[in-house]
């Protein structure tokens, strides 16, 4: 059974530059209702040359080797080559969030699986609720014009997003037509973690005032990311990094002009030192570059610290101060 959204996405993948045909494709399969769609369509409809797999069992929940166990059966009964990554949670730097642990380890998976299986592409079921909710991440939490986009079709890596503008009830319909199961994570039911906050709480009243809504935000980040190339161009003209390197430093007059927004900061943070700034980091930066004429200083993390030093913005190390005993008796205390 062809599903009926299929014909909308071959136009949609040509204007992306995506052709399936004749590649090798990587898929990456979690087991929930998302990536066994994902499998689904490229091995019944037979849109590539060869089709592969990937899972990552990230061992966070308690039914994740059974997931990996259904991937497994899935991947066999459709004679799908499948590589596994088991991962060691133990191994999380402390500072490290489990998101961005899990994240960071999936995408170096799949970038040793494509080459493994000489993949063409790695193709990810993100799909238009993920765009949405996405869009509402960032805007909450703080973003500048490059976040507007949301997810992008492509990334680095021969990362391919195919079935972004599909909605997951469209996924979860034409499975039960077929009557394909998938897994379920417990998890997504937890409320305590924002992006599930903004599926079941946020979005449902919204979309009961406004009933396009997911549209209306999935077509905004597509006219957003076809304006990237532009601003990209614009920016690198405006804010170069020669100068930032010459000058050994961010020029603290880029700060005050009231353009630099979040994007071209998480652009020219990591020119000195700061991979990747908290949107908190980011908001203070910008609050003390229009409130202040000089001094700019903001903490960055235990061991690091932003500072304006000769009309620049400067990455500083915060050295740990020294322990010095003040005689018998007396009480140990840093200085």
């Amino acid at each position: 059974m062809t599903p009926r959204w299929l014909e909308s996405l071959r136009p949609y993948w040509a204007g992306n530059g995506f052709d399936p045909r004749n590649k090798t494709l990587l898929l990456a399969v979690s087991g929930g209702c998302d990536s066994i769609a994902l499998l689904e369509l490229f091995h019944r409809k037979k849109l590539s040359s060869k089709l592969t797999a990937v899972h990552v069992n990230h061992r966070l929940r308690p039914d994740a080797d059974s997931d990996q166990e259904f991937v497994e059966h899935v991947c066999r009964e459709r004679n799908i080559p499948l590589e596994v990554e088991v991962l060691d949670p133990v191994s999380r730097p402390a500072r490290q969030s489990l998101e961005m642990w899990g994240r960071e380890h999936r995408y170096t998976a799949f970038a040793h699986a494509r080459k493994k299986f000489n993949a063409d592409f790695v193709l990810t079921a993100h799909h238009r609720d993920d765009v949405v909710e996405t869009f509402c991440l960032r805007i909450w939490r703080g973003t500048g014009f490059s976040g507007l986009a949301g997810i992008p079709f492509q990334r680095a890596g021969g990362i391919v997003r195919p079935l972004l503008p599909i909605r997951k009830t469209d996924l979860a319909e034409w499975l039960s037509s077929l009557g394909t199961t998938w897994r379920e994570d417990g998890s997504n039911t937890d409320e305590s973690i924002p992006r599930n906050w903004v599926r079941h709480q946020l979005l449902p009243e919204w979309r009961k005032k406004e009933s396009d809504l997911d549209e209306r935000i999935f077509r905004l980040t597509q006219d957003i990311s076809g304006l990237q190339p532009s601003w990209h161009h614009w920016s690198n003209a405006t804010y170069p990094v020669d100068e930032v390197i010459s000058r050994g430093g961010i020029p603290m007059e880029w700060l005050r002009d009231g353009e630099t927004d979040a994007s071209l900061l998480r652009r020219l943070l990591p020119l000195i030192g700061i991979e990747k700034p908290s949107p908190e980091v980011l908001a203070e930066i910008d609050r003390q570059a229009q409130e202040q004429s000089q001094g700019l200083k903001v903490r960055v993390d235990e061991a690091r610290v932003l500072c304006e030093k000769n009309g620049v913005l400067v990455s500083l190390r915060i050295t740990q101060p020294a322990k010095r005993t003040l005689g018998q008796g007396s009480k140990r205390i840093k200085v």
